[in-house]
């Protein structure tokens, strides 16, 4: 009798053994590290980027203003809202298309320098800034003074 009991406590305790838990859920997928801007290659602003750029600069003029606000209410707390400023305005240009703040100042300060960008921006809208800076265009009138 006494080993039927410990057989059957065998068999039992071999089925608790048995039992298979369910493994835990895996961990979840770490995030994306979004892509970030580097200038095309082939030296081409393409016309959709223009486009996007515009619709990131009205974006940006609205969190602008929106943090300017808030700088004028809180003028101590300048370096935190500098630093929140700054990644509004990535997530917006992200958001409209654009590969972030980086691509947005590129097409705003260095695409209007190349005067091959002037189709894409025709097509998006945009009129292009001269590209000649101040200084050169001083520089050249002090050369034709003294001719």
């Amino acid at each position: 009798m006494k080993a039927k009991v410990i057989v059957a406590a065998l068999v039992v305790s071999s089925f608790w053994a048995c039992k298979k838990e369910e493994p835990a859920p895996p961990p979840p997928p770490s995030p994306v590290k979004p892509k970030d801007f580097v200038a095309p290659s082939d030296g081409l602003l393409q016309p959709e980027r223009a486009a996007r750029w515009r619709q990131t600069d009205s974006l940006v003029r609205v969190l602008d203003n929106l943090f300017l606000d808030s700088l004028k209410a809180h003028p101590d707390r300048f370096s935190q809202l500098n630093s929140q400023q700054e990644a509004a305005r990535d997530i917006a240009a992200r958001k409209a298309g654009l590969l972030g703040w980086k691509e947005y100042l590129w097409i705003l300060e260095e695409a209007p320098k190349n005067p091959a960008y002037a189709a894409a921006f025709q097509a998006a809208g945009l009129s292009m800034a001269n590209p000649v800076s101040d200084k050169k265009n001083g520089h050249e009138e002090k050369n034709s003074k003294k001719h």
